[in-house]
């Protein structure tokens, strides 16, 4: 089970991630652009639940105009990076949201050889009640290994590497095509072998 809706952090109206993940995924499809829905969301549709707030998407740069012609019908721009220039982070909300109780969406450009590798190898899944792109459980390992060295010890680097492990710990994947991506860092080949050798959680046989 996805969870899509921020509903339970001490009360508050909820966040309705859930219907701006249906108006997304609407404009995506009308707009034929190449995508992969990243992050927490992706990690429900693999079956790892993590609370979310907001929604991330990885847009073909090739794409992306299309993409914010159709997104902008019911999406406002609150912000991207950097401030001049091609654009590699788009952050949006809804035009009927107010306040800060909006559902932010970061329509990300790939700007590396593992963003590049998350979309070329999503995988077609059901959310929402849609068919849509999802990055694969590799693609996620991939993205998650990838942030956590570049802020180890912050709470969002350690979060990183808390995802990655429940990735591979819980979930089936391709260890082949992780390896042969990872040929070429050392580092992150590492830290994968790290999570590999940890023990299971408790009660589940890797």
């Amino acid at each position: 089970m996805v969870r899509l809706m921020a509903d339970d952090l001490g009360g508050g109206r909820p966040r309705p991630v859930a219907r701006r993940l249906r108006q997304i995924l609407d404009a995506l499809h009308l707009a034929r652009a190449r995508y992969a829905v990243v992050g927490a969301v992706a990690m429900g549709v693999h079956g790892v639940r993590r609370f979310t707030e907001g929604i991330d998407i990885l847009v073909d740069g090739s794409d992306l105009q299309g993409a914010l012609a159709e997104l902008r019908r019911a999406f406002r721009e609150i912000g991207r990076e950097p401030a001049e220039g091609a654009p590699l982070q788009i952050k949006l909300r809804s035009r009927r949201a107010r306040g800060p109780e909006g559902v932010d969406i970061d329509v990300l450009v790939p700007m590396d050889a593992a963003e590049t590798w998350a979309l070329a190898t999503a995988v077609r899944a059901r959310l929402g009640g849609h068919k849509a792109d999802v990055a694969s459980v590799e693609g996620l390992i991939v993205l998650k290994l990838r942030a956590y060295p570049s802020d180890p010890l912050s709470r969002d680097g350690l979060k990183h590497r808390a995802d990655a492990a429940r990735l591979v710990q819980t979930t089936r994947f391709d260890l082949g095509a992780l390896r042969r991506f990872l040929r070429g860092s050392a580092d992150l080949a590492a830290e994968l072998d790290r999570l590999l050798a940890a023990p299971p959680p408790r009660g589940r046989a890797r």
